[in-house]
Order: C-alpha cells, then structure tokens, then sequence
C-alpha cells in the first residue's frame, strides 16, 4: 500500500496533524519505510529557461521535421505535456483505461521539473535532431555563409 499526502511544517511544528493521524491509524501492524522529500515547486528560473528556450527550439524542431501543425509555442508546449506527462484515466474498479490526459508542469516539483526537461532534451536530440543547450550552456549559431557573395 502506497500513500502520498504533503506534510505542512511550520516553526517546527507538524501543521497538519489530523491527516497524519488518518493515515498513520489506517496502517496495519508490520514495517514501513518512510521518506521526506522536500516540495518545491518549479523554480521561477527553471520556467523562464523552459519557456524561453526549450519549447520554442522544439516548436522550431517540430515545424522542421514536417509538423505544421504546430503553429506556436503553446502548440509545441501542449505536445510536450501529451508527449511526457500523460496521465491515464482509469476505472479503480475495473481498471478499465477510457483515456490519456496532458499532466500539467505547474504542479511539477523542481526534481519532477528537471526530469521533464531531460526527457525533451533527449527527445529533441533522438527524434528532432536539435541540441537544446542546458541552462547556462553557451550554443553558437552559424549563419549559412554559402549563400552569401564573397566581397
């Protein structure tokens, strides 16, 4: 059994007893392994890089490899979110999947965050043939000199 609640802390004090309680007593006797992760999530930097380099290198991927439907940066974004963050629609009960849904990245931690934008780098790289540079990577831009008259 798996569970997954966020723990509120505040000058050391456990804010959100009551949910721990809830889940603690519906535990059955035996071992468990407990994990704290600290919540944060995207940093404002982390969007400004994925907004204001990731997607609009994909979207110019994208367009290059013959995908003209993809008209701007909200439309490369929106394939992003259906490419590497589905979430499945499932009946609990019968496990019957009805439909796949785009996960949204404003509710991505920052760990979350940077696997995302992992898995695009490498999706650009394998299926655009793009480099997408990390954050604080330089990349150089050539002009196409072969086109131009030589003076």
């Amino acid at each position: 059994m798996n569970q997954e609640f966020f723990l509120h802390i505040e000058n050391k004090s456990i804010v959100n007893t009551a949910k721990l309680n809830e889940v603690l007593s519906s535990l059955a006797d035996g071992k468990y392994l407990v994990r704290i992760n600290s919540y944060k999530k995207r940093s404002l930097n982390q969007n400004a890089y994925y907004h204001g380099c990731v997607v609009p290198m994909v979207k110019e991927g994208l367009i290059h490899a013959g995908y003209d439907d993809v008209k701007d940066n909200n439309d490369a974004h929106e394939v992003l979110k259906h490419l590497f963050l589905k979430k499945k629609i499932v009946n609990k009960e019968t496990g019957e999947l009805i439909t796949e849904i785009a996960g949204s990245t404003a509710k991505l931690t920052t760990v979350e965050f940077n696997f995302f934008i992992e898995e695009i780098i490498k999706f650009g790289a394998e299926f655009l043939k793009i480099a997408i540079p990390y954050p604080n990577e330089s990349i150089v831009m050539f002009a196409d000199y072969d086109n131009e008259e030589k003076t």
